[in-house]
């Protein structure tokens, strides 16, 4: 069953958080990372919403591990640690799917 991760993010900046996500989508390119897509609100600029999809919980945990070893990723990591006020992640998984 595929399962889906829902990332909420409030940046203290914007184009700053902007600038990040813009690097972190070669290293999910490169370690096969399905990202359905990123949203800012349209009210407060500031926050962001993405989702990524992964084949099952399995597939997901590889993929984190992956992400976990590669360099890059730790690096930019830390700068998105930096330029956030508050992050928080859900774990979604299909109830029904739309016809």
């Amino acid at each position: 069953m595929p399962m889906y991760m829902l990332y909420t993010t409030k940046a203290k900046s914007s184009e700053e958080m902007d600038n990040l996500r813009m690097q972190f989508q070669e290293i999910y390119k490169r370690h096969h990372i399905d990202i359905v897509g990123f949203w800012t609100n349209a009210e407060v600029e500031e926050e962001f919403y993405y989702m990524s999809k992964y084949e099952d919980e399995n597939d997901y945990n590889k993929k984190v591990e992956l992400l976990r070893q590669d360099e890059e990723y730790k690096r930019l990591t830390e700068k998105v640690k930096e330029a956030r006020m508050s992050f928080d992640s859900k774990k979604l998984v299909p109830k029904w799917a739309a016809c």
